[in-house]
């Protein structure tokens, strides 16, 4: 790998500005839009202006640790460059390619370093540049060390020329000097000094109930909040609740099979709004504060969709999706009519959800997701136009409000935490955002009092183990026995085809990663090491010689291989799409994923050697496998759809199997040799798990379990002999609403 030159702050060529801190590319006041991989391609060749850089060097640079396929690396060159040349619109070659040799950046840099650098015009005489070396004992004066001047000095980089100064110019550069200093010093030590920290106090539960408590709303008046709760019962729906602060018995609103979720009161205080969830949709519905009928306003092809009302209380603002475009964006509802009007057009392969009026009702803030744990913080003027672009975390965000002053917005984000979510506010226009410390972790779903001096959010509480069933010849006669576990979540396990060793993902050093142990569960070590990319889904190969597995890096998930035994990674996908829960054929040439690299989620299928992937589904697929034989694939459709399908491994009809149309619990099912295991949906215990046999087409229980497996992981792996099975549950699922007052 080249060396390359120390990192400055900014670095300006033609008309554009790198701008490094914030891993953005500007031209002028505009943003050019580059996902993460263009940019640290680009990053590295500013750094190395007018040098020929290798494809290893870049490669060395970009994908570290990993291996991809060159073509990669071409493709992220290419779709560079065009951006590049076409928001300059100058025709100028930008990056050149120089033919089994590398790359070249053309442009003439200039390398800036905030804080660093003083320039000092003067009309008077000509344009001089100070620049002020301190010494260590100069910069001790001012308790900084490192308090140092200088300009970058790279081929192809610019930097004004050193003038003579003459002997009466003296003085006035004393001054000025001592005046670099304390602008250094500022710079440097004090503006760059630890965010603010606003700490909160006289925390104290809002219910207390059993189970989950979740989505708070203050009234106007402050004085009550609408909830939802799951009566106690991980198993059991939520319905919307209502319950005055300080003291007082829940009374319930909504009684209903579906969930009812985000309610939001209205700005008189006399309705509340929520949604009612259904597997495809939700419907959104207005309800009296204090009991009564419900009103149905609107459907949404959108489930789970957040509710907020404008402050005059004749529309809500919601998150939903058209016929055309699947992709979730904000939505303005007029409660009179149900007729919609489109606020967001979000970016291909982007969503935008939980949206919030400004107290004044002309701000929307909104998250703009492009993965399932990346988001970040927008707003919008409710009459339209461009978003404003708050935050550049490419973070889990997990809520955000307006405070009563509507110049500040608190939000939930996992920001350099480890994992751990907790709330920070930012000014609404923009800057750095301030820790609000609480000392819990994992906080959502903040809500602000009319007051400005009261917040709600919720605190959950997960922990999430493998356990084993041992089968006998007998439904009857089991073993049921926690198996893999931790003080973190540990979930998605297989066993591998000779059953003597599992492969699961695990959040035990921070970040999810994937590990492998031996089939007792002994033994366990870390197989993959992505650090902030959260991994998951891991299969090993009908061999067993390597695991497959998704990884979300750099704002979209990607397929990636790693040895069983450990070893090199190999990246298989690395297209501006969502590609994740893979799966082997079962003579493992090939490799099956779930993409929505062609607008919605499909399953397609690859080389395993890599190479160009093929659509396999046209009416939508999740997770998949294929049945022993290689002639179908049995799969799952959408999140909170029942059932599975099957479909001929080279495409063609899709059908539901009848058979299998209570497999209820989405990611609660896996292929063997002899049939398909799953869990049937249930309302309450016992979860049953059940056995469709490919021979006889019969269904028949093999055993029970008194919670329900995990949602969102993969909770179900049956070992090649039949005689254990490993379950995924939660044993501990519960959330609570906690007040606390804002301090400074």
């Amino acid at each position: 790998m080249m060396e390359t030159p120390q990192t400055k702050e900014f670095y300006d060529f033609g008309e554009f500005r790198l701008d490094v801190p914030n891993r953005l590319l500007r031209l002028g006041q505009e943003t050019v839009d580059l996902n993460l991989k263009e940019f640290e391609v680009l990053f590295f060749l500013v750094e190395n202006a007018g040098r020929v850089v290798t494809k290893d060097n870049l490669l060395d640079a970009i994908w570290k640790d990993l291996f991809i396929e060159e073509g990669t690396l071409t493709q992220n060159i290419s779709r560079l460059r065009k951006k590049l040349e076409a928001a300059s619109g100058s025709g100028s070659k930008i990056i050149e390619t120089l033919p089994k040799r590398g790359y070249r950046f053309l442009p003439t840099v200039t390398a800036i370093e905030t804080g660093n650098t003083l320039l000092i015009e003067e009309q008077i005489i000509q344009h001089i540049r100070i620049e002020e070396t301190l010494t260590l004992s100069d910069a001790a004066t001012f308790g900084h060390r490192d308090a140092a001047k200088e300009i970058l000095a790279l081929p192809n980089v610019t930097a004004p020329p050193r003038r003579a100064v003459t002997a009466w110019l003296l003085p006035a550069l004393g001054l000025i000097a001592l005046t670099a200093i304390g602008l250094v010093v500022y710079q440097n030590f004090i503006k760059k000094s630890d965010p603010k920290t606003i700490f909160a106090g006289r925390i104290m539960p809002f219910a207390g109930l059993s189970g989950r408590e979740e989505s708070p709303s203050f009234s106007p008046d402050g004085k009550q909040i609408a909830f939802v709760w799951n009566g106690g019962d991980e198993a059991g729906n939520f319905d919307v609740y209502v319950k005055l602060v300080g003291s007082g018995e829940p009374i319930r609103l909504t009684k209903n099979v579906e969930d009812d979720l985000n309610p939001a009161f209205s700005p008189d205080g006399s309705q509340i709004a929520f949604v009612r969830n259904f597997p495809t949709y939700s419907e959104l519905f207005l309800i009296p504060a204090l009991g009564g009928a419900e009103r149905k306003v609107a459907t949404l092809r959108s489930t789970r969709s957040s509710v907020s009302f404008a402050p005059d209380g004749k529309t809500l603002a919601v998150q939903d999706s058209d016929a055309d475009n699947l992709q979730k964006s904000i939505y303005l509802i007029d409660i009179g009519t149900g007729d919609k009007k489109r606020l967001t057009s979000p970016p291909e392969y982007a969503d935008d959800e939980r949206p919030g009026f400004s107290p004044d009702g002309n701000k929307v803030v909104f998250t703009r997701s492009t993965g399932s744990v990346v988001q970040e913080l927008f707003f919008i003027a409710t009459g339209g136009g461009e978003p404003h672009q708050l935050t550049f975390d490419r973070a889990w965000i997990d809520g955000a409000v307006w405070m009563s002053d509507g110049e500040h917005i608190i939000f939930a984000s996992m920001r350099g935490s480890n994992n751990q979510t907790k709330l920070w506010r930012i000014a609404a226009t923009g800057g750095e955002p301030e820790l609000i410390e609480t000392g819990g972790k994992n906080l959502g779903s903040p809500a602000v009092a009319p007051d400005g001096g009261t917040i709600a959010f919720v605190e959950d509480t997960r922990d999430m183990n493998i356990w084993s069933i041992a089968l006998d010849k007998t439904p009857a006669r089991y073993a049921f026995r926690k198996f893999i576990a931790s003080s973190r979540n540990d979930n998605s396990p297989q066993f591998s085809p000779d059953g003597k060793r599992i492969v699961f993902a695990s959040d035990r050093t921070a970040n999810y990663e994937i590990w492998i142990a031996d089939a007792d569960g002994s033994k366990a070590r870390q197989l993959s090491d992505l650090k902030n990319s959260p991994t998951g889904s891991p299969r090993f190969s009908p061999d067993g010689r390597l695991v497959v597995f998704d990884a979300q890096v750099a704002g979209n998930a990607d397929i990636f291989v790693v040895p069983a035994d450990g070893g090199q990674i190999r990246r298989l996908t690395d297209a501006d799409s969502f590609d994740f829960m893979p799966s082997w054929s079962s003579d493992g040439r090939s490799i099956y994923f779930a993409s929505n690299r062609s607008g919605d989620g499909q399953i397609w299928k690859m080389p395993a050697a890599g190479g160009e992937a093929v659509q396999i589904t046209m009416q939508g697929g999740r997770e998949s496998y294929e049945s022993p034989d290689g002639s179908e694939i049995y799969f799952s459709k959408a999140e909170g759809v029942t059932g599975l399908w099957r479909i001929p491994s080279g495409g063609g009809e899709e059908i539901a199997v009848p058979e299998l149309a209570q497999a209820g619990y989405w990611r609660s099912w896996t292929v063997t040799r002899l049939g398909v295991y799953f869990v049937v949906r249930a309302a309450s215990s016992p979860y049953r798990i059940a056995f469709y046999d490919f021979a006889t087409r019969r269904v028949k229980d093999v055993a029970t379990a008194e919670q329900p497996p995990v949602w969102v992981f993969p909770s179900l792996s049956v070992a090649t002999d039949g005689k254990t099975v490993l379950y995924t549950q939660n044993d501990q699922n519960a959330s609570s609403i906690l007040l606390a007052k804002l301090g400074n």
